[in-house]
């Protein structure tokens, strides 16, 4: 027997990083946004006597869906092994997410949701069955708020984003913002959203200025996303992707350099 699952993805439509703590994670408050991502996990049980876990694209490390089946089973899970085929849409580095959707979908298909957090950042959210949250603490904390009629496109650009290597990027520069106010940021922002018409321009992620300092591209791509009419725009996690909202959907002439596109 096979099974056939769908996977999800999330934009941050703002993300605000409080400090680092002692443990080497940050605290950070964001709102999240879910997606469907296009990957699709192929999974049945290895005869093997092993874990085999593959994918259409080349991805760097142990890939999270091995880690999410590893942490579960160490939690006392009782999981056969299995052979998982993932076919990729979504490329790594985007700052989507994707990855931790694809985790996300095997540990809702195993009702291993609740060790979503040790398993990754953004897997947490995505296994929620939330759409939209207010997300904070090292993204295990996730109070849902309301869905607003938006929609929105991605673009993703050919250069990735190392996660690891921007947070320490971020944390030589510094941060600005207590878990207060980048709360009743994301609130004012969201609601704001909510309105038809109303234009907010870059959204707050603290990512922003040294994202631009390595791609000053970012500039360009905000400006289409402007004069796309677009109410509101920025960029999704950590990098690289960019994202706009809007009231309608716009088709958009695109530079050479963005490789995927994505309509939501």
């Amino acid at each position: 027997m096979r099974v056939i699952l769908p996977c999800f993805a999330k934009i941050n439509l703002t993300l605000r990083v409080i400090n680092r703590r002692h443990d080497g994670y940050h605290n950070l408050v964001s709102a999240f946004m879910k997606i469907n991502s296009g990957d699709i996990l192929y999974i049945s049980e290895s005869t093997a006597g092993i874990d085999i876990v593959n994918a259409n694209i080349a991805l760097k490390g142990e890939n999270i869906v091995a880690k999410a089946l590893r942490v579960a089973r160490s939690e006392g899970f009782k999981i056969p092994f299995l052979n998982v085929k993932i076919h990729k849409s979504i490329p790594p580095g985007s700052g989507l997410g994707a990855g931790s959707g694809n985790a996300a979908a095997v540990l809702w298909w195993l009702g291993a949701e609740r060790v979503a957090p040790k398993v990754g950042a953004d897997v947490a959210f995505l296994c929620s069955g939330k759409n939209t949250a207010l997300v904070s603490g090292i993204g295990d904390i996730i109070e849902p708020i309301h869905e607003p009629p938006l929609h929105g496109v991605i673009a993703i650009p050919n250069w990735e984003t190392n996660t690891k290597t921007a947070y320490e990027e971020l944390d030589s520069v510094g941060y600005n913002i207590d878990t207060m106010l980048a709360r009743k940021e994301v609130k004012d922002i969201y609601h704001s959203n909510a309105k038809a018409g109303k234009r907010l321009g870059l959204l707050p992620n603290d990512f922003v200025k040294v994202l631009i300092q390595k791609h000053p591209k970012y500039n360009e791509l905000f400006r289409i996303l402007d004069n796309a009419g677009a109410d509101s725009w920025g960029v999704t996690g950590s990098g690289s992707s960019v994202f706009g909202l809007m009231s309608r959907p716009a088709i958009i002439k695109w530079p050479e350099y963005i490789k995927h596109v994505l309509y939501f």
